[in-house]
């Protein structure tokens, strides 16, 4: 999963139980603020009726009615109710269905808040306490309650609700954008340093600029100290090799006049013997050469045409090549991406890898096919079995113990054609044997 994905889902997830929980907490402060505003009518009604209860000169007990004139109509919701002792309940002109079935309080003068369902099926709020009135013989206990219809307050709160949930709903909508954007805008100096990467795989004496958040400056400052170590370990790399083909020159001219003496002096044989060892030698050598190059070569091209005749020119006059027939088809205008010394080293192991099993013919061609190019070496040999094929792209990998070699050369051409944007594949030939073939994409294709 990739880090803007993660980072958009944790934002996600943190969101949208950050506006639930603020649709539930919202819903319940409201709740409980409407309740309060309720029980605040309930008790401001209760003390009204109550400051309207008197008793007469004969005991009984008086009620002015409250001014508000919803307590005075049928089912308006707002009602009242006055038990004296153990009479019959007096209750408001707005009631329409029995008497409220209330506990009493446990002492008179405590205020008692309560839900109740009436006989018509309504819920009602209801605030009830017992008083005492009068004196001596005419003191009475008088039962007091008001109650209001639950229903305004119950579709407030779920009005509340409902219109709670569509705007955090599309709150959470603008955050989840707001989250993409910040996502966006806070990995863009990543999309940058992958760029800038890329171009240095391209260019590798580029570096990475400085223009970076400072939370990403101590990364670009470790990634250019290891790309100068890597720079400067490959100079005194290429140093190193450029010393020791220096100090090869001389034994190697010493032992290339001793050849000529020997063959002079008619020992041709051994003198066949020592130039063996001798292009060897040079051949080892250029092959390390090669490999101490970096591998940022792939950019630069070279002609394959003028590489192929080279080496032709060069290995048909090894002793016992003589039998061998070569066909170059190469287009001279074909151009692959790697630099002479590259593709000297590459054509090479092949030709040498061909020249050892070959029969009587080895075939060089090249070319376009489609949006690739290609090249082809290929021989008259036994080839090698598709299950083999693994085994001899090991460094190391033989198949036959007796055939000169190090069972490096197929191995090192893989190695190459990778680093280099190619790939190599192992394949019969249509001369019998084996065809190692070379392909890459062509730039502008």
């Amino acid at each position: 999963m990739s880090l803007s994905l993660r980072l958009l889902l944790a934002a996600a997830i943190t969101t949208t139980l950050a506006l639930v929980a603020t649709v539930f907490v919202f819903n319940f402060l409201f709740r409980v603020y409407f309740e309060e505003q309720a029980r605040d009518e309930l008790e401001t009604y209760l003390l009204l009726l109550t400051g309207n209860i008197g008793v007469s000169a004969v005991g009984e007990v008086e009620v002015t009615p409250i001014s508000d004139s919803r307590f005075n109509q049928a089912l308006s919701g707002y009602y009242w109710q006055i038990q004296v002792d153990d009479e019959d309940p007096v209750l408001s002109p707005s009631f329409w269905a029995a008497p409220l079935e209330l506990d009493r309080p446990v002492a008179p003068g405590i205020v008692s808040f309560t839900n109740v369902i009436m006989g018509t099926g309504a819920a009602v709020a209801v605030a009830n306490w017992v008083i005492t009135i009068g004196e001596g013989d005419m003191q009475r206990e008088v039962f007091l309650a008001i109650a209001i219809d639950r229903e305004d307050l119950d579709v407030s709160v779920s009005g509340f609700f409902k219109n709670s949930v569509i705007w955090l709903a599309i709150l959470g909508l603008f955050l989840f954008v707001a989250s993409w954007v910040q996502v966006k805008l806070g990995l863009n100096p990543l999309n940058k340093i992958r760029s800038e990467i890329a171009r240095v795989g391209k260019s590798p004496e580029v570096r990475l600029s400085s223009d970076y958040p400072s939370e990403v400056l101590p990364l670009i400052e470790e990634v250019n100290q290891l790309l100068d170590a890597n720079a400067e370990a490959l100079k005194r790399a290429r140093s190193r090799a450029g010393d020791l083909a220096h100090g090869l020159k001389t034994p190697l001219t010493i032992l290339l006049g001793v050849e000529r003496k020997l063959r002079r002096g008619g020992n041709a044989a051994l003198a066949d013997d020592l130039m063996s060892e001798i292009t060897s030698i040079q051949h080892t050598v250029e092959r390390e050469l090669a490999h101490s190059r970096d591998s940022h070569q792939i950019l630069r091209r070279c002609a394959v045409h003028p590489i192929a005749t080279r080496l032709h020119r060069a290995l048909s006059r090894q002793p016992g090549t003589e039998h061998l027939q070569w066909d170059i088809e190469v287009p001279e205008t074909l151009h692959i991406p790697f630099d002479e010394f590259d593709l000297t080293e590459l054509l090479g192991n092949l030709l040498d890898n061909a020249m050892k099993w070959s029969e009587s013919r080895i075939s060089i061609n090249a070319g376009l096919d489609g949006s690739h190019g290609f090249l082809s070496v290929d021989d008259d040999g036994p080839g090698i079995p598709d299950t083999a094929i693994s085994t001899v792209l090991k460094r190391g990998g033989r198949l036959d113990a007796q055939v000169p070699g190090a069972g490096l050369g197929l191995a090192i051409v893989s190695d190459m054609a990778h680093a280099h944007g190619c790939t190599l594949s192992l394949q019969r030939s249509s001369l019998g044997g084996l065809s190692a073939r070379i392909t890459w994409v062509v730039s502008g294709a």
